[in-house]
């Protein structure tokens, strides 16, 4: 149990390192050799199989948020885990997101268990005094979960509800909204040779039209290699060194877009 701690704070050394360097430069390519090289004991470029699940929200969303009625909100949360993590979001015990977890995605099998940093919002786009609830992120990843809660106060709460035909004569339902991407992995690490899957989930009205950029700054397109998913994620078979990078996804609808990065981070298997 030791050894698996143990491992598992190495892991998370190099991927908050990763991290790091994906938020400040772009140039992560060039000096991930020293970052490795650099952390304590060990080959941190190789990765060891584990039977041992781990997940950790690593930046909560707030524990309290303010909005008054018509504003727009947007709760944020972030976690780290192996196998890659899920997040839901759940108002109150009812879960209002569909985000679909890795493992149990059936497009790819015998898959590694790689380890991840995934991010999430919640979008509410026109607050209503319905909303103010209490908010909870749920990170899952295996047979683990960790959650952490955020409470929305709407202060003009009182005597602002408004009923299905109110909200369309508003012109509040079927609003055209800005484009956010709600679901994606800021970092990915997994074994040379996997089947890897990166998540772009998003919202907005019209719907919005997705692309990959690849880290030679290329569209990506669907082949043997990669598949560009109906639900916008990016499926890249039997990864190798030379898939490491920024992919970027962006998303665009009449109203605006909005893009998200992650890093892919191909790993040696340990042979121990």
């Amino acid at each position: 149990m030791a050894n698996v701690k143990q491992k598992m704070v190495k892991l998370s050394v190099l991927f908050t390192t990763l991290c790091l360097h994906v938020a400040y430069s772009r140039r992560l390519t060039d000096d991930i050799d020293n970052e490795v090289s650099a952390l304590p004991a060990g080959n941190l470029g190789t990765f060891e199989y584990k039977t041992t699940s781990y997940v950790k929200i690593t930046q909560p969303p707030v524990p309290v948020v303010q909005r008054n009625v018509g504003t727009h909100v947007e709760l944020h949360c972030e976690a780290m885990g192996s196998p890659p993590p899920t997040i839901q979001w759940y108002k109150g015990h009812m879960r209002i997101t569909e985000n679909e977890s890795f493992e149990d995605n059936n497009y790819i099998v015998d898959r590694s268990p790689g380890f991840a940093k995934v991010a999430s919002r919640l979008v509410i786009n026109y607050v209503l005094p319905r909303h103010q609830d209490n908010y909870y992120c749920v990170a899952e990843a295996g047979s683990q979960v960790d959650r952490k809660m955020s409470a929305l106060v709407v202060p003009n709460a009182r005597g602002r509800e408004m009923n299905f035909t109110q909200l369309i004569a508003s012109k509040i339902l079927g609003a055209h909204h800005h484009p956010r991407v709600t679901f994606w992995a800021p970092a990915y690490m997994d074994v040379i040779g996997s089947d890897v899957i990166l998540p772009c989930k998003s919202v907005g009205n019209p719907k919005p039209e997705l692309m990959w950029i690849d880290p030679n700054n290329k569209q990506v397109t669907s082949d043997e290699k990669f598949e560009v998913m109906q639900d916008g994620e990016l499926s890249i078979r039997s990864i190798s060194w030379d898939d490491m990078g920024v992919y970027t996804c962006i998303i665009r609808n009449s109203v605006g877009e909005d893009s998200v990065e992650t890093f892919l981070y191909p790993m040696q298997e340990s042979s121990k």
